[in-house]
């Protein structure tokens, strides 16, 4: 089955285009940028590689965006023009500091000028096409090879690699700079180069089909006579040796295109679903850009040694591991084991495991964002049966909480951020869980007593967070309605279930005027104004993307079925402009896909909860080698109300089903209302 057609690998790559906010989805405010993000590189699911059209726009190389934080996004000058084809990009994500980018490759005749408007821009999973002047650029991968094929219109023309690139190309940003570099001439057509660049060593070989001279960081591929240039183009983290083989080893352009079309196939085959072509595009769209990041640099470690797995590009951690990284653990046991054996690995050497861990040494650059989310990431992964070793995560567990950064918690007891708290508090709860279970007395007496921390940071007058402190992409409001290990202990400190439905309802703006999003990136007083409603931020950031479900605890499921079904049919769309926000290494996107079909992953918890799912019916092909069957009946626009749910044939009346028994496979059957 192709369900590859059904993907626009465009999706999310430009400002927001979603359809007129309408009933609920009206209350809602955006509080960042406008814009997904994304990249439309071409590349395999996880690829080490990816070669894209490359303007310098923030922040993957793509599109003619500059730095922006909130409403629309601001454009420069040029930007819709490109300046070549670059290798490794960011995907969905903000201002990281560190966008990759590398081995820009530009085909070019003497004269040409530097950026280029380009024409019949097309793209599909695997591969890219447009055409500048009248050179037909096209470009695939591999896992570890990307391969440029470009036709030349007239003879005599040039290809060039620069090694110099890194990073983003906009007006007034200073350029990243590449230090130590120095490229070697192997043969007439193969050159090596290696660089320090944000802190580590990147090593490159490129091997081309002509001779080439090497000239001001860059080497310079001359055709003359011929009007076919193959470029092929490997990043190693270890040697240029490895780069080398890397190209040896590959296949010509079309075999890896078709080669790179199966693997995203199967990929996508895991999840298929029976719905409308519009939502079968906006669902595909969504799973490939949740299956771009992580990157699997297996045996290409510059953290720890050995030739194992190395998955990197955990950019936004604490975005990925809410749905992105549970859609992997559900459905992709060979790329799960390599996750976890990264984090484990990390967190052996390290002693702590990063939020954030790409291609930098930088390992806490983004440590203020959030807490421990690595090892919710590893329990999440325990949970759903994914092959972890539990002494060995209770040991990497253990050091990550009482590590150095962390003192503030462990020692203090408070934190800048009430968010910080609220990480530590569950994920220590989580583990202590874990040793319990295991028989650890010795780290559960340790952690146990850190889980109760967190009823400190709340107020028992509003049942919210207090006001004093820090929130990261949002306010007090936002974090209030996570999913709690005691949930019922969170519900009765905020007065009962009543009053926490009251306080929803408020957050989610049932009963309040609709709100206008701000538009205008010079006015962030628009933004201030919006953040003081303390208002859902209607899928632009994951920031509260679990607050829906947690109507569920206080019985009133019919709320999950109003604020989903807005949300996607809302939020989402196709094209461009499809994202409502920054899709932060697929965090975005795989909430689509999880909510579409029903579900909503509870992260480091046993545990699921149902939603209102917008497919007609769903088979997804698990990691434990099960099925899990999803029918729909009476599924519409109009019948959004989940009437009743059964799970191989008995009634969930709690609207929630442990990962165990997901994970187990069965038949999971909605019958949809158009009325509470």
């Amino acid at each position: 089955m192709d369900l590859c057609k059904y993907v626009n690998v465009f999706q999310g790559c430009g400002e927001v285009d979603i359809p007129k906010r309408e009933g609920i989805a009206a209350k809602w405010f955006f509080i960042k940028a406008g814009c997904g993000n994304t990249s439309p590189a071409a590349m395999v699911p996880y690829g080490a590689m990816s070669a894209a059209p490359y303007s310098g726009g923030y922040p993957t190389g793509y599109g003619n965006h500059i730095i922006n934080t909130h409403s629309h996004p601001k454009k420069f000058e040029g930007g819709e023009k490109l300046r070549g084809f670059a290798h490794i990009q960011q995907s969905g994500t903000g201002t990281m500091g560190y966008y990759y980018n590398y081995a820009l490759t530009t085909p070019f005749y003497k004269g040409s000028d530097e950026r280029r408007l380009p024409k019949d821009e097309k793209a599909e999973a695997g591969y890219y096409t447009c055409t500048l002047d009248d050179i037909k650029c096209e470009l695939t991968a591999s896992n570890r090879v990307a391969l440029h094929r470009y036709t030349f219109g007239e003879a005599n023309g040039f290809v060039k690699v620069d090694f110099k690139n890194n990073g983003i190309n906009i007006p007034d940003y200073e350029i990243r700079k590449v230090y130590d570099l120095s490229i070697e001439k192997i043969d007439s057509n193969t050159a090596i180069a290696k660089a320090k660049i944000e802190g580590i060593d990147i090593f490159f070989a490129v091997k081309g089909n002509s001779e080439f001279e090497i000239k001001d960081g860059c080497a310079i591929f001359s055709l003359n006579e011929q009007k076919v240039a193959e470029i092929s183009v490997s990043i190693s983290l270890r040697s240029c040796e490895k780069a080398l083989k890397n190209i040896a080893l590959s296949k010509n352009f079309d075999e890896t295109k078709a080669d790179a079309n199966a693997l995203w196939n199967k990929s996508f085959s895991t999840i298929k679903i029976d719905a409308s072509d519009e939502i079968k595009e906006i669902f595909y769209s969504n799973f490939y850009h949740s299956l771009v990041k992580p990157a699997d640099w297996s045996g290409e470690s510059f953290i720890y040694d050995g030739d194992g797995p190395f998955i990197a590009d955990f950019s936004t951690l604490w975005d990925m591991y809410k749905t992105q990284l549970p859609l992997i653990f559900m459905t992709d046991k060979e790329m799960s084991e390599k996750i976890v054996e990264t984090l484990l690995k990390v967190g052996e050497e390290l002693g702590h495991i990063p939020n954030s861990f790409g291609l930098t040494d930088k390992y806490l650059l983004h440590n203020s964002q959030a807490r421990m989310l690595g090892v919710y990431a590893l329990i999440t992964a325990y949970r759903y049966g994914i092959d972890v070793d539990p002494d060995r995560m209770l040991k990497v567990i253990d050091a990550d909480v009482f590590s150095d950064n962390k003192t503030d918690f462990t020692v203090d007891g408070k934190c800048e951020s009430h968010t910080w708290m609220l990480d530590m508090a569950d994920g220590c709860a989580l583990a202590a869980q874990i040793a319990l279970e295991r028989g650890n007395t010795e780290i559960y007496n340790r952690l146990y007593p850190l889980s109760l921390q967190w009823k400190g940071v709340y107020d028992p007058e509003t049942g919210l967070l207090n006001e004093d402190s820090s929130y990261y992409e949002g306010t007090l409001y936002n974090y209030s309605f996570r999913q709690m290990v005691k949930m019922d202990e969170r519900i009765e400190l905020a007065g009962g279930k009543e009053n926490f439905v009251k306080l929803l309802d408020k957050f989610f703006g049932y009963g309040q005027p609709d709100t206008v999003l701000a538009t205008d990136p010079d006015n962030y007083e628009h933004i201030r104004e919006g953040i003081k409603l303390g208002r859902f931020e209607g899928f632009n950031n994951e920031s509260d993307t679990e607050a829906p479900f947690s109507y569920i605890y206080a019985g009133r499921h019919d709320r999950v079925c109003e604020i989903i079904r807005g949300g996607l049919k809302y939020m989402f769309s196709t094209g461009k402009g499809g994202l409502p926000g920054n899709n932060d290494s697929g965090a975005l996107s795989s909430y689509y896909v999880m909510t579409a079909i029903g579900l909503f992953p509870v992260a480091g918890q046993d545990l699921f909860l149902i939603g209102s799912p917008v497919v007609d019916s769903a088979e997804v092909t698990l990691s434990s080698g099960n099925k899990l069957s999803i029918k729909v009946i009476d599924n519409s626009d109009e019948n959004i109300y989940v009437k009743s749910v059964t799970f191989n044939g008995k009634e969930i009346e709690s609207k929630m089903l442990s990962a165990k028994e997901i994970m187990s496979g069965g038949e999971m059957v909605f019958t949809m209302s158009d009325r509470a």
